[in-house]
């Protein structure tokens, strides 16, 4: 099996917005939940509960790269005067929080939960970066640009 079949989300340059540090951050929030998706994949036939502490600590260590991503966007959204910033900060503390509940509750979890979370963040990354995110590259390029950025 290749390299790209056994990830869970290949990374597409469709997600790309044009601003180099978001699109990093992009890529290594796919690398961070393909690499959940492979803790789950090795351990599936685990019968005892020392799969969820490697989960766990992939999850955690996902929960605080959110933090930081959310932060720098956040950030951008608001030097750049994205008129929608209030419903995007909005989505990322939904997010943020369905996550920290998540990570609080795990040792609780059973498989079938974790593929859910993990499902809930394909899902997530597929519709927020591919479409929530895109609607304000726009203002913060051309902000970028106003500022002698890019």
């Amino acid at each position: 099996m290749t390299e790209e079949i056994s990830k869970f989300i290949a990374w597409n340059p469709k997600f790309e917005l044009g601003i180099p540090v978001i699109d990093e951050q992009h890529k290594h929030l796919v690398a961070l939940c393909n690499d959940l998706y492979q803790q789950l994949i090795s351990n599936r036939q685990n019968i005892s509960k020392e799969w969820q502490e490697s989960f766990r600590s992939a999850l955690k260590e996902c929960a605080n790269y959110v933090v930081t991503h959310f932060r720098d966007e956040e950030t951008l959204m608001k030097a750049s005067n994205y008129q929608r910033y209030k419903e995007h900060k909005n989505a990322h503390d939904i997010f943020t929080k369905k996550v920290l509940s998540s990570v609080a509750s795990f040792e609780n979890s059973t498989m079938s939960d974790a593929i859910q979370f993990v499902h809930f963040l394909y899902d997530w990354i597929l519709s927020h970066i591919a479409m929530e995110d895109k609607m304000f590259a726009k203002p913060v390029l051309e902000y970028f640009v106003k500022n002698g950025n890019i």
